[in-house]
């Protein structure tokens, strides 16, 4: 299976020559965005009011997540107290709910259009996407796939980075997991942990790895 460490941000990855790694993800993330904006693009008007895998959260609030998420600078998702919620799943505070339900108010074909210009503003290389923006795509195409019960394609070199990386900062609970199990994706030729196999899709275990749901069913 591919080694996704050369993927990593440099301070995650074992010594080796850097010179031809690059730290931008903007390519995988714009990708991403695409492919979701193209199933966004088809849905009908309710199943913008879909329940995703978090409380409280729909198809349209999770799409307003996104766009807040890859449009803010640092210092605004910091003011919002926007930077920890997304990475544990959990609701936002007041401040950064309110920030994101002002996203989504648009018409969801705004929505769709301004999924599509943060697409390319990342696949013409006018932007620089970190590995916090590739994971926030991934895990919210992900989100939006299970949702809808629509197919998301993720490149397996996203999805695989994405699940390394987090594998490495989880929570302890998480890491605790992966110390003692691997999870091999079964459609995206990856692994992430050590020990006795459970094999899932890499939708499932990076869904799980970010505490979107429990730990992944064998094959789901």
């Amino acid at each position: 299976m591919s080694d996704y460490s050369q993927y990593l941000p440099f301070s995650q990855r074992p010594r080796r020559d850097e010179s031809n790694v690059t730290n931008n993800w903007a390519k995988h993330t714009g990708s991403v965005l695409l492919e979701t904006a193209d199933v966004l693009n088809e849905l009908p008007p309710s199943s913008w009011r879909n329940p995703t895998l978090r409380p409280d959260t729909t198809v349209r609030q999770v799409v307003g997540e996104l766009l807040w998420l890859l449009s803010s600078t640092r210092r605004e998702r910091a003011a919002s107290a926007i930077g920890g919620f997304f990475r544990e799943g959990k609701l936002p505070a007041a401040a950064a709910a309110a920030r994101i339900n002002e996203a989504a108010e648009a018409p969801p074909d705004k929505l769709v259009a301004r999924v599509r210009e943060l697409a390319a503003d990342s696949l013409t290389g006018s932007a620089t996407r970190s590995m916090r923006e590739l994971a926030t795509a991934v895990v919210v195409a992900y989100e939006i796939s299970e949702a809808t019960r629509s197919a998301i394609t993720v490149d397996p070199i996203a999805s695989g980075a994405v699940a390394l990386a987090r594998s490495l900062s989880a929570p302890l609970p998480i890491r605790a997991v992966v110390k003692e199990r691997s999870l091999v994706a079964t459609d995206a030729d990856w692994v992430v942990g050590s020990g006795s196999k459970i094999e899932a899709t890499a939708g499932a275990i990076v869904l799980f790895l970010y505490g979107r749901h429990g730990f992944p069913a064998a094959g789901g």
